[in-house]
């Protein structure tokens, strides 16, 4: 559920966002690096966040002025930290699908170098968890409990898009 919950915060902070998988080859590296990309003009700004209106997750909570400005605040300081994480990020998964490609590395090699991008990769997601955390705690009770219920109903779609995907 936590996992859940935490997929929609993310969803609903940058639409169009998205967290990079763990790699599991070096096509699926690859093809996740391309969608990055695409998706790269959404993480900087070309969609609003949740907070900022008309979102309606904003309207139907009644975000004020001085929320959506702290909410910023939290986010902005986030972006700034978690930019060169995500750049270190990218250069070490694209040093080791280099490697992988090659395949010419010792298996130790590439065994070290996925965890150093497994390490990176917790950082980020311990990063991103708190700043969550930070951003709801800008809400008022009322505004969580209607927040939460949101979150709930995205969840429920979001399952309902999946299982309907799999058919």
């Amino acid at each position: 559920m936590t996992g859940h919950i935490g997929w929609a915060l993310g969803a609903l902070i940058v639409l169009g966002s998205a967290q990079a998988e763990t790699a599991v080859g070096a096509a699926d590296h690859q093809g996740r690096q391309q969608q990055a990309t695409a998706r790269e003009p959404h993480r900087e700004g070309n969609r609003s966040p949740w907070w900022k209106t008309p979102h309606p997750a904003a309207v139907e909570l009644g975000i004020t002025a001085d929320q959506a400005a702290a909410l910023d605040r939290i986010y902005s300081t986030y972006m700034e930290k978690a930019k060169p994480l995500r750049e270190e990020l990218n250069e070490l998964e694209t040093a080791l699908d280099k490697m992988m490609r090659a395949n010419t590395a010792d298996v130790t090699i590439v065994e070290r170098e996925s965890g150093r991008i497994e390490r990176k990769r917790a950082e980020l997601n311990k990063m991103r968890t708190v700043m969550l955390y930070s951003l709801r705690r800008v809400l008022n009770p009322e505004q969580n409990a209607k927040f939460q219920a949101y979150l709930d109903r995205m969840d429920a779609e979001r399952r309902k898009q999946d299982g309907d995907r799999r058919r």
